[in-house]
């Protein structure tokens, strides 16, 4: 007896098809001067599922409403089985989305689609090859880490190092402060 079609536990009622796809990643190379195009297999794609039914009656449709929005605003993936994808090995699923309908002529008939894809755990996140290496710094982002200079030691002072220019700057205050008697005609002209 075949397999009905359940999404964590959960059977979609009034099922009517349920379509699987699978593909390959091909990157697409165009070469000038080759006919055609080289293709660089990335493996396959993840599987996707659409389950597409039917049901009546609003009791009917707003219990299957309230199961589908509950699982889809989840997010989580989800335990799959269908006998579609049996050699797959497909177990784990993300609902993608769903397309809902009612027709005018059936006004107590709601059709959905449902598209499932296959969910992957991701990779563990590479080490920096130190291992459990501890370098003893318990850092809290805090302020103290405002004092580096104190930290490396051996900085000069920066005291010594500005007194050349300040022999410069006195000399720009100088010229700056008779600016202000060049500029006293402007304001006889302009009416100060």
């Amino acid at each position: 007896m075949p397999a009905r079609p359940m999404i964590d536990g959960w059977e979609p009622p009034g099922l009517e098809a349920v379509e699987a796809w699978e593909g390959r990643r091909l990157a697409r190379l165009p070469v000038p001067g080759l006919q055609g195009d080289l293709h660089h297999d990335m493996g396959r794609s993840a599987l996707e599922v659409r389950l597409a039914g039917s049901l009546s009656g609003e009791e009917a449709r707003d219990t299957f409403l309230a199961d589908l929005r509950e699982r889809f605003l989840a997010g989580d993936p989800v335990d799959f089985i269908a006998d579609i994808v049996a050699e797959a090995d497909l177990e784990r699923v993300v609902i993608v989305g769903f397309d809902l309908s009612e027709r005018a002529g059936r006004p107590d008939e709601l059709c959905y689609d449902i598209i499932l894809r296959e969910y992957v755990e991701p990779p563990e996140p590479p080490g920096f090859g130190l291992g459990d290496l501890d370098l003893g710094l318990d850092i809290d982002l805090g302020l103290d880490l405002l004092d580096l200079p104190g930290l490396l030691g051996g900085v000069p002072d920066v005291g010594p190092l500005l007194e050349p220019v300040a022999t410069a700057a006195d000399e720009l205050g100088v010229a700056l402060s008779e600016a202000g008697a060049l500029l006293s005609p402007l304001d006889d002209l302009l009416g100060d």
